[in-house]
């Protein structure tokens, strides 16, 4: 075992007053002493030739070229680097003359690290300031009525993950190409899923092929909310104890659309739905899941059937519980917004 600059002077402390206590012992006595409590033959006999040279237990000051980093050069270093973004290291070598290497190990010991950006929601001022208004609004709501909140999403899943995933290999010629290269479309093939969920589980999902007419407000009031919605909360939720909370998509607030809810159902009204509010939303995090559940593997489809079978086959892993507990999660996360702002729930 190595032992430190501190851990080194206090064995030779400790060498000296054990000799002085016991006069009479030989070296190889003093050695075996100190070799019972765990230190090495050779440490404890280069600390006692270390002992007869001098009397001092601290160790030399070690001379060598002085560092080219002064605190002048550090100072600017974490001026240039820290809380800023697109640094480049090598450019930081030339500027500073020196290696790249050095430029990463002076960073390391300031503890200055690169961080990936993150994805997050452009806002400007006021609709920061709108949506966290509404967000407390809609968390104090919840918060003293108790109602279940239901909420509903469309995403596309491609024939193969928009991810590229890593892979290995001994020898990048000899990999195989449907390994090492990930094929992209210009424009991919895709179908398009929607879905409802609560904590108290998840509504019949619509899956429309590729090439089918994008939902509007047409088909999302026949299909989505008359078809699957209104058959989920009559299933799950027939005590009326909810709130549908939709986003704000162009055929989610149409005329048609709101005056439909406003007939059939209990919802969230356009003028107090937190406009672009992802982080506050669980099923976000749903499509997150699914998607990993699709794609495990690396896994790719050949057709649009092959890839609803696939995805009408990971939906039934779901349960209760999970939805349970991914819902639970709403009214912190609105709080969250309401209290430290729209991007507050991503730095958690």
């Amino acid at each position: 075992m190595r032992l430190g600059v501190k851990e080194r002077e206090i064995l030779r402390e400790r060498v000296s007053t054990f000799k002085e206590k016991n006069p009479t012992f030989k070296k190889s006595d003093i050695v075996k002493h100190f070799m019972s409590e765990g230190y090495a033959r050779t440490t404890v006999y280069n600390t006692l030739e270390r002992l007869s040279a001098t009397s001092s237990f601290a160790d030399k000051k070690k001379l060598g070229r002085p560092s080219s980093w002064t605190a002048a050069r550090k100072v600017k270093l974490k001026r240039l680097t820290n809380n800023r973004k697109d640094v480049s290291q090598r450019k930081l070598a030339r500027k500073f003359d020196v290696d790249v290497s050095t430029i990463c190990r002076q960073l390391s010991k300031m503890q200055i690290k690169h961080h990936k950006r993150e994805k997050a929601p452009n806002y400007t001022p006021e609709q920061r300031k709108r949506a966290r208004i509404r967000s407390r609004k809609l968390y104090e709501y919840l918060n003293s009525t108790g109602k279940c909140v239901i909420m509903d999403d469309e995403k596309y899943f491609t024939w193969q993950s928009t991810n590229r995933t890593g892979y290995y290999t001994s020898d990048k010629k000899t990999c195989p190409d449907d390994v090492r290269f990930a094929g992209e479309s210009k424009f991919p093939k895709k179908v398009l899923m929607w879905v409802a969920i609560s904590e108290r589980g998840m509504s019949k999902a619509l899956i429309r092929e590729s090439g089918s007419e994008a939902i509007n407000k047409t088909i999302y009031i026949r299909e989505c909310l008359e078809k699957r919605l209104l058959p989920f909360i009559k299933k799950h939720h027939s005590d009326a104890n909810y709130i549908f909370w939709p986003d704000l998509a162009p055929a989610h607030k149409a005329k048609d659309t709101v005056k439909w809810m406003s007939e059939n159902i209990n919802f969230v009204r356009v003028e107090d739905n937190p406009p672009n509010v992802p982080q506050a939303r669980p099923i976000e995090d749903f499509w997150g899941c699914l998607s990993q559940k699709v794609y495990e593997g690396g896994w790719e489809a050949t057709s649009d059937q092959q890839l609803i079978n696939r995805i009408e086959a990971k939906l039934k892993e779901f349960d209760r519980d999970f939805f349970f507990r991914l819902m639970s999660t709403t009214k912190t996360r609105l709080r969250t917004i309401a209290v430290r702002g729209v991007l507050a729930p991503f730095k958690n």
